[in-house]
């Protein structure tokens, strides 16, 4: 309930076309079938072609409306596999936290850690470097799209190397199988 209640009324709609205006608005009179919905997902370990379907469309950025490099794609999935997806985020990463298989250094997919918070522990460091006036070196790289190119077989083997499986780790290998997309303009 909490998390129908939480969603964002001005994301747009999926493939299944239901906004989060209209699911917020209908919160308690479809938390139990959700609930079961949710709840069977995750016993059988499948996940429902709509929710692995996305809409890639474009949205415009900045400088003329004409050049289509003024756009950056979006991916809209359906707001209830986002609810659930979520979910099974915050169980991992609790999971994760309780057994300390988390750095305190790692800032990315935690909670109340950001690029900014990354950013700002970096800086602190560097300048605490200056201060002492110790040399420092940088090396920048960019891991652009990195998430989208994980091999699943690596990460399936990862999350069942820190103690994530059964049902859970089911779930998330039939989530990533036979994903598919489709280019959305003007409708």
């Amino acid at each position: 309930m909490k998390r129908l209640q939480r969603l964002r009324e001005n994301k747009s709609a999926g493939v299944d076309d239901i906004s989060s205006r209209f699911l917020k608005a209908i919160s308690s009179e479809v938390v139990t079938p959700v609930t079961l919905l949710f709840n069977r997902s995750m016993s059988e370990s499948k996940v429902s072609h709509d929710w692995k379907m996305a809409n890639v469309t474009p949205i415009f950025k900045q400088g003329s409306r004409n050049l289509p490099e003024n756009y950056r794609p979006i991916s809209l999935t359906c707001h209830l596999s986002k609810v659930m997806e979520s979910i099974v985020r915050d169980v991992i990463t609790q999971h994760l936290t309780k057994f300390n298989l988390i750095l305190s250094s790692q800032h990315g997919f935690r909670h109340g850690h950001s690029c900014v918070t990354n950013l700002l522990a970096f800086f602190d460091k560097v300048m605490s470097y200056n201060d002492d006036r110790e040399s420092v070196d940088i090396i920048f790289i960019d891991f652009a799209k990195a998430f989208d190119k994980v091999p699943h077989r690596r990460l399936m083997s990862k999350l069942k190397a820190h103690g994530i499986d059964g049902h859970v780790a089911d779930w998330i290998s039939n989530w990533l199988d036979n994903r598919m997309q489709r280019v959305c303009i003007n409708g």
